[in-house]
């Protein structure tokens, strides 16, 4: 049986009967590189079924890229592709995990199966598929810059050896779920400083949500999805799931200009990124809830106003 689109339009074709058909909504998933030249690529596509289940397709690589942006760029669109799988394979379809990517208006779509729908779909709205491709070599760390998941192990690893039972009560390496207890409302956040206390403000316990991300790349997609992405919006999603009454912190590393590779104008630059990904944030500090947000230069200084934010 067929259901390409080229059985749609020919009669001659058996197509298989309504009560088979898989049927669901379907939307591509598009790249805009620079948001001045506003040119939009589509990547991929995402077909969502009657069971909320989002199966897609997806660019294997970014080497298409590579004439316009170069062996750095193409690296960098490799870790956003990494990103939007890794979001789309844990059926988190609703939103985008950077301002780089959206997603179109959702259509009907149904056929005979969920890989025949998305091979249709994949055939007619991508053309950047390279034959042969292999993956280009990512952006490595170098003296200037340090990871989050680095930034995290160096500062809870100090806090283990200075301040342990602090340690023992608040860490949280891998992601969780939260609750909200009145609506029952859940969702996953990656903060790895969660501590509750013995103080009741009303009738409910104070509640500590934290999180700790770098500021320290030298390239700016990977810098804004650490900033944006895995720093403000898990704070802003705890915030709007858990109200007014809980106690939340962002702590971003950002370290001191330096002759070498983090020059004075690239930490202007981050510096303006951080104005505007912190934007949300601060308007919802304005509003009441309670956040505390601090930019600090050595992992020394963000285990310090961690400790204060505790205590």
């Amino acid at each position: 049986m067929n259901t390409s689109w080229y059985g749609l339009i020919d009669d001659t074709i058996e197509q298989p009967s309504h009560s088979n058909l898989i049927s669901g909504e379907w939307f591509t998933v598009r790249f805009t590189p620079d948001f001045i030249a506003n040119e939009i690529f589509n990547i991929g596509v995402v077909f969502v079924d009657d069971d909320k289940r989002c199966h897609y397709k997806m660019i294997e690589n970014a080497n298409a890229f590579s004439c316009l942006f170069g062996s750095t760029g193409v690296a960098n669109i490799n870790f956003l592709l990494k990103i939007v799988k890794t979001e789309l394979t844990a059926n988190n379809y609703t939103l985008t995990p950077s301002g780089h990517i959206f997603y179109s208006h959702r259509q009907t779509a149904q056929g005979s199966s969920v890989s025949e729908i998305l091979e249709d779909l994949f055939g007619s709205m991508v053309s950047l598929v390279c034959k042969g491709d292999t993956e280009v070599e990512p952006i490595k760390d170098t003296p200037s810059t340090l990871s989050t998941n680095k930034l995290r192990s160096k500062v809870f690893s100090q806090m283990r050896d200075k301040y342990g039972s602090l340690y023992e009560k608040v860490y949280h390496k891998e992601p969780y779920e939260i609750t909200d207890d009145t609506t029952g409302d859940k969702i996953i956040v990656d903060m790895p400083i969660r501590h509750y206390s013995g103080v009741r403000s009303g009738t409910k316990r104070v509640e500590y949500y934290g999180s700790i991300v770098s500021a320290a790349y030298l390239d700016q997609v990977h810098r804004i999805h650490h900033i944006n992405y895995i720093g403000a919006t898990n704070v802003m999603n705890c915030c709007e799931l858990l109200g007014k009454d809980v106690r939340t912190a962002l702590i971003i590393y950002l370290p001191p200009d330096d002759s070498l590779k983090f020059t004075k104008p690239l930490r202007l630059q981050i510096e303006n990124e951080l104005d505007r990904c912190l934007y949300s944030l601060h308007k919802m500090e304005s509003d009441g809830f309670n956040i505390k947000i601090e930019v600090k230069e050595s992992p020394e200084e963000c285990l310090e106003e961690v400790v204060e934010f505790l205590t």
